[in-house]
This record gives structure tokens, C-alpha cells and sequence, in this order.
């Protein structure tokens, strides 16, 4: 499990905080996401790099017992341990992000190469997500869409997100969650459930997708 959602689990158990509104969603992320293509042209992985919110930094850095000498800093037992919770998934959990091609779902690997960094007040982690063989994207579009079905975290794809390796003539766009009257609506209700309440619809959050597409001619 992650080990900051697992961590903000207890402590909103055990405490309150009253500058921040009891609400969904209670995690915010900057996701910067890469497809990787190999020199062929394929792709072959995905890479995903997760920069924390500062108050849920602080959270985590009090609650873990990170940066024991207090100098602001995290050293490299510090990191590990970002590493190891960040990346230790259970089965069923698929890290927010899924990738389609041409509408198919494509299942990833578990987190590979993965590495941490404290930037300023905030966490930083990241890691790649193989695909199991490598897919020519010939006339295909690779679809990656970033978030969290219950709404949990919230995402946004920076514009640091792109493609490496050979593009060629394949075109990549980011595309930002831009909610209509509807699903405004609908985060109305949701910023109104407390801490503790969980959306009916069990994947809600796709509602709030931040997608990458790559399309190929």
C-alpha cells in the first residue's frame, strides 16, 4: 500500500485539521507522466513521477519520522523509506494509472527503477510501469489516463509530461480534466462527504481523469 495514504488514514483518525476542508479530495498530486518508446518505435513502458502536496510532506515527514536531525533536509536512509512504502502495492492496486491502446485496457508491470527526492517541501517519487511486450503504435492511439477511484488523491499532469524516445509522426497532447456543469456538480456533493465517508460510486474518480494520449498514423 501507499505508504502516505496509509499514513493520512491514521492521522486523520487520531486528529483533525481545521485549515484544511473535510473533503474530497484530500491528496493533491502533480503527476508528470512519459510513454516510452523503444527505437523501434514501440512502446514499451510508461514512466510516472508523483510530487506530493507540502501539507500532506509535512504529514508524512512528522508521522514517519523523517529528517530525525531536522535540517530540512532527507537523506538517503529517508528516501529508501519513500521508496519501499511508495512502491510496496498491493495486488489489486494499479497506482492510478492505467493505460489504454485504442480503448483497450493494457495491463503494467509493478513498480521498476524507482527513486525519491525532497524538493523544497515536498516528496517527490518516481518509477516506470513496463508493459509485459512492447506494442507497435502504427496507427494506434496510447491512452494514459491518471487517477485515483475514490477520489482520494486529486491529479494534475504538469506540462513536464511527454514522450521518450523516437516520436516521429505520432502527436501528444495532454489532456486536463475540464468538468462540465454535470460533473461540477458532482464535486460539489463529493467536497461535502468528511474525511472518514467514501463516494458511492466505487470509481468515481475516473470521472476527474487527467489523460496523456499518443496517436500514431
Amino acid at each position: 500500500m501507499r505508504i502516505l495514504i496509509s499514513l493520512l488514514a491514521v492521522v486523520i483518525l487520531v486528529t483533525s485539521f481545521p485549515s484544511r476542508p473535510q473533503a474530497h479530495p484530500h491528496v493533491f498530486v502533480d503527476v508528470t507522466g512519459s510513454f516510452v518508446l523503444n527505437d523501434s518505435g514501440q512502446l514499451e513502458a510508461v514512466r510516472i513521477h508523483w510530487l506530493y502536496d507540502a501539507f500532506t510532506t509535512l504529514m508524512a515527514m512528522q508521522n514517519l519520522g523523517l529528517d530525525p536531525d531536522r535540517d530540512g533536509k532527507l537523506d538517503e536512509s529517508d528516501l529508501r523509506r519513500v521508496i519501499e512504502g511508495e512502491t510496496d502495492w498491493a495486488p489489486d492496486y494499479e497506482g492510478d494509472t492505467y493505460l489504454l491502446i485504442d480503448g483497450e485496457k493494457v495491463r503494467l508491470s509493478r513498480p521498476q527503477k524507482a527513486w525519491a527526492e525532497a524538493p523544497g517541501d515536498q516528496i517527490g517519487v518516481g518509477f516506470t510501469l513496463s508493459l509485459s511486450k512492447p506494442i507497435d503504435m502504427n496507427g494506434r492511439t496510447a491512452t494514459l489516463e491518471l487517477y485515483d477511484p475514490i477520489y482520494y488523491y486529486a491529479y494534475t499532469v504538469t506540462d513536464k509530461s511527454a514522450v521518450e524516445g523516437p516520436v516521429g509522426t505520432c502527436r501528444f497532447e495532454i489532456i486536463h480534466f475540464d468538468p462540465d456543469e454535470e460533473i461540477a456538480k458532482l464535486q460539489d456533493q463529493l467536497r461535502a462527504l468528511s474525511r472518514e465517508e467514501i463516494p458511492e460510486n466505487p470509481n468515481v474518480g475516473g470521472l476527474f481523469a487527467e489523460k496523456l494520449e499518443l496517436t500514431c498514423p
